[in-house]
């Protein structure tokens, strides 16, 4: 009687161990880097690395049309030019309605980052919403990054961030 309890202590043990240590450290992903430092020093350039580059979209492309064959996708580059298109504009409205709220940027500090899983069933690539919740000359604020993708290891965001006064 003791061995199989013995057994099922280890197992349990073992998986909890492993899911607690295994679990990814997401305040410190180079997504989350780059749209703190890009708020930070207000740098459009530093806020386009959290998009896919073309080797990114070269390896969805198949997998979205396996996923949704009747979907028309276009080219590689039409697909970055759009990205880099409404994330510039994205960044300016963040940067703006924090600067009419009253945010210093240059004194941002990150407080906390969060993730919540929101997987999309058409495509089998892990997806979440990364969110950043940091303070600014006494103001507190979310920074919310909606549909972030986990493409071949690298978190990249692939919809407008949010920013939400606290």
């Amino acid at each position: 009687m003791k061995r199989p309890i013995h057994f099922l202590f280890i197992i349990i043990s073992l998986l909890v161990y492993n899911t607690s240590f295994a679990q990814e450290d997401i305040r410190n992903t180079v997504v989350v880097n780059s749209v703190f430092n890009a708020l930070k020093t207000q740098s459009e350039k530093e806020f386009l690395k959290i998009l896919p580059t073309t080797n990114e979209v070269e390896y969805l492309i198949p997998i979205v049309k396996n996923a949704q064959p009747k979907e028309n996708i276009p080219s590689v580059d039409t697909i970055i030019s759009k990205f880099e298109i409404k994330a510039i504009e994205n960044f300016k409205n963040i940067s703006k309605r924090g600067n009419s709220f009253g945010v210093l940027w240059e004194d941002i500090i990150l407080e906390k980052v969060s993730y919540k899983n929101n997987p999309d069933h058409n495509v089998p690539i892990e997806r979440g919403s990364i969110t950043m919740e940091c303070s600014s000359n006494d103001k507190k604020f979310l920074i919310v990054l909606k549909k972030s993708y986990k493409i071949q290891d690298t978190w990249r965001v692939m919809d407008p961030i949010k920013f939400t006064l606290l």
